[in-house]
């Protein structure tokens, strides 16, 4: 918000967005490719199959022309990372090696707030030093050796710092002590438990392997701990942390700081259910792996690695537990607009069982070989349902549904004689149940293009103004020239009227026009965005063509009072005609001609 930019000095703000390429930033977390003067991608805050995300290095700024999400470094490293403004001044300033004075530093509640995330950060770390510890002392000797039964190697785990939970009810609690670590944080952490009707408490994790889930940033953020005790089927086998200030379970998953490279380099995420999966295949090479946390995929899990690639490949281990993951998930995916790849490990294996026996790439052929999830989805329905009449109609009744789900008319189409194959139909069939019950109709490109007309002609925007307007942000030079012929007075738009004042403005500050600066300063945010999609629509184009669109505008604008005057003449000249009065009606001939003459000099 303006107040939080506020509360810091304007200049190393300023420093910090001129020492950080936008393009550098934001391409190491997403794959931009180049489109002309900008950047361009799929947005990482909203579902697409066009790229509308646009990334300018030249202006410094990032725009979606489909959501309207744009801004700086500042803004993009809050939305993308989940930051407050405090903590990605502080975190890009490092980056820029600028230097933070003590009195540039937020103020009030949000000062208190990154102040406790941070002491959250480092009692988990704390946690995590202290499992580290445990696995690799004599406690450790059964957490190893199940490592050992598992293939996991020492210097994987240390490489991974996994750690172990001991079986005694107070070893964490007493090494945050010594540590003075506050307990009260601790407990709102999940590390350890309140005991009943009493004021101690005891730990949370106990006799586990535990893998610390570290943020992309490296923090410390929660902890996933597997079970030892094999034979216990009261016992969960996964205990993850509880939501907090700082972890939220259906938006993290374990591994993503390991993957994070590997998935932009590969553009693609493979998701393995269990940690020990992801560890098996991190060891063996395969590096683009995460794993949902011993729970079940959500969207929120979804639309979070969508920020890394919108390539997905599901694993799925080879049991009844797998297929009914597989089409539980298939929804999520569905509603995302995403269609995955689906891996379907061989009956009773597992992701870590396959590549301990076959080999990394033995894995990741059977990953580039995987059908879609749909595919697989429907042949796991249709297996369940049975081949006969009966079970083809259970398994249509089923499937249907999903389809109906599928937003892009191509993939439906190729869904949809995938289904009619596998379920033995024709295309019709499967066709016409689709377009069954409850379906909406489809709007075709044709009523979309007279819709699109319509909303046009309700909505005729002030073009030569506009045209001016994006002219001069593209090529800054001309603004002075402009300011000496027109006032802002007659821009018609108030919108543009108030974007030329701030250019005007931004200007005389001195060092040339400066987007990013600018667009920093804009209160109201309707109106940022719109600053901010003309700023990405500049066109690259000669000098010798801008100058002459900047003559046509104000042209336009400056003819524009004659053309009311003509306009309401004849106005005038019609209701004299329907009157019938012969002397009005020649003086304002007379009166149109003048004006006419007037007009084409």
């Amino acid at each position: 918000s303006q107040k939080e930019v506020a509360m810091f000095n304007q200049e190393i703000l300023g420093d910090i967005r001129d020492r950080i390429p936008i393009v550098s930033l934001i391409g190491e977390r997403i794959p931009l490719k180049k489109a002309g003067r900008n950047h361009r991608d799929l947005c990482p805050f909203h579902q697409e199959k066009t790229p509308s995300f646009m990334v300018s290095d030249e202006k410094q700024i990032y725009h979606c022309f489909g959501c309207g999400e744009g801004g700086d470094v500042f803004k993009f490293l809050m939305k993308f990372e989940g930051l407050s403004f405090a903590e990605a001044v502080r975190t890009l300033a490092e980056r820029a090696g600028v230097a933070l004075p003590k009195d540039v530093h937020e103020k009030g509640p949000d000062e208190e707030l990154a102040r406790k995330k941070k002491w959250c950060h480092r009692v988990n770390q704390i946690a995590q030093e202290y499992f580290h510890a445990c696995l690799k002392g004599p406690s450790g000797l059964e957490a190893r050796n199940y490592l050992k039964t598992r293939g996991i190697k020492e210097q994987t785990w240390t490489q991974l710092f996994l750690g172990y939970a001991e079986k005694g009810w107070d070893g964490l609690i007493r090494h945050l002590e010594e540590k003075k670590a506050p307990l009260e944080l601790a407990e709102e952490l999940g590390l350890i438990k309140r005991k009943s009707g009493s004021q101690g408490h005891y730990d949370f994790f106990r006799f586990r392997l535990m893998f610390p889930i570290v943020s992309p940033r490296g923090e410390i953020i929660g902890f996933s701990g597997r079970t030892l005790e094999e034979n216990d089927k009261e016992t969960a086998k996964y205990l993850n942390s509880p939501d907090s200030l700082i972890y939220h379970k259906s938006n993290c998953v374990f591994g993503l700081n390991l993957a994070a490279d590997a998935v932009r380099k590969t553009d693609q995420v493979i998701i393995v259910e269990g940690n020990i999966d992801l560890v098996s295949l991190f060891q063996s090479g395969v590096t683009n792996v995460v794993a949902p946390l011993g729970t079940a995929l959500t969207g929120g899990h979804i639309r979070m690695l969508s920020r890394y690639t919108k390539n997905f490949v599901v694993v799925f281990d080879g049991d009844d537990a797998g297929s009914k993951a597989a089409v539980r998930s298939l929804p999520l995916f569905l509603e995302a607009g995403f269609a995955p790849r689906a891996a379907a490990m061989p009956k009773a294996e597992d992701p870590d069982i396959f590549v301990r026996k076959n080999g990394a790439e033995k894995f990741r052929e059977l990953t580039l070989k995987a059908p879609t999830l749909f595919e697989h989805v429907t042949d796991v329905i249709a297996s369940r349902a049975g081949d006969d009449t009966a079970g083809r109609i259970k398994a249509m009744q089923e499937i249907v549904p999903l389809l109906r789900q599928v937003g892009d008319p191509a993939a439906e189409g190729m869904y949809l004689s995938c289904v009619a194959k596998r379920l033995k139909v024709k295309d019709e069939i499967v066709r016409d149940a689709v377009r069954g019950k409850n379906v909406k109709p489809r709007m075709t490109s044709a009523d979309a293009a007279k819709k699109g007309a319509g909303d046009a002609a309700r909505n005729v925007p002030h073009t030569a103004e506009r045209v001016l307007v994006e002219t001069i942000i593209g090529m800054p030079k001309l603004i002075e020239d402009v300011a000496q012929r027109v006032e802002t007075g007659q821009f018609e738009d108030r919108s543009l009227r108030t974007i030329m004042e701030m250019l005007l403005a931004d200007l005389k500050r001195g060092g040339g026009l400066n987007i990013s600066r600018l667009l920093a300063s804009v209160a109201d945010p309707e109106l940022e965005a719109e600053l901010r999609a003309m700023a990405m629509n500049t066109k690259d184009i000669e000098e010798s063509e801008a100058v002459q669109a900047v003559e046509d505008c104000l042209g336009t604008i400056e003819k524009r009072p004659l053309a009311e005057k003509i306009d309401n003449v004849n106005e005038a000249i019609r209701e004299a005609e329907s009157e019938g009065n012969e002397t009005l009606l020649f003086e304002l001939l007379a009166k149109k001609r003048d004006l006419a003459q007037e007009a084409r000099k």
